[in-house]
């Protein structure tokens, strides 16, 4: 193992490099710093999507305050949503949920979906 580079500095800095363009630091700092950046919410996220992040979080705000402030709501919600979870997790609703997400990932994947036969490819 060589730990003295000096050798090796001295043959690089010693290879004839070729010229670069004139405009590449200006074409450089057109594609960079100078190219105009879109607004933030247009690459995240269309004004309905907004608006409807925005409805569910304040439904959800003010459903966690209402269980905050009344016992018995937060009991039945309780008790609502286990009863949910018990119907969810039931053999058959899993079946069923199993079964339809299937054909729902053959018919994304293949090309037997009826939205892909409408699409041309040029």
């Amino acid at each position: 193992m060589n730990d003295d580079f000096d050798d090796l500095d001295r043959a690089i800095f010693a290879l004839p490099l070729e010229a670069p363009p004139p405009d590449l630091r200006a074409s450089i700092l057109r594609a960079t710093s100078g190219a105009p950046t879109p607004a933030l919410s247009a690459l995240l996220f269309t004004r309905n999507e907004i608006v409807g992040i925005g409805l569910a979080l304040a439904i959800a705000a003010w459903l966690v305050l209402a269980a905050i402030a009344d016992h018995r709501f937060a009991t039945t919600v309780t008790t609502e949503a286990y009863a949910v979870l018990r119907e969810l997790t039931e053999p058959t609703t899993l079946a069923w949920t199993t079964f339809g997400g299937a054909i729902a990932a053959a018919l994304t994947l293949t090309n037997l979906s009826p939205l892909r036969r409408g699409i041309r490819k040029s």
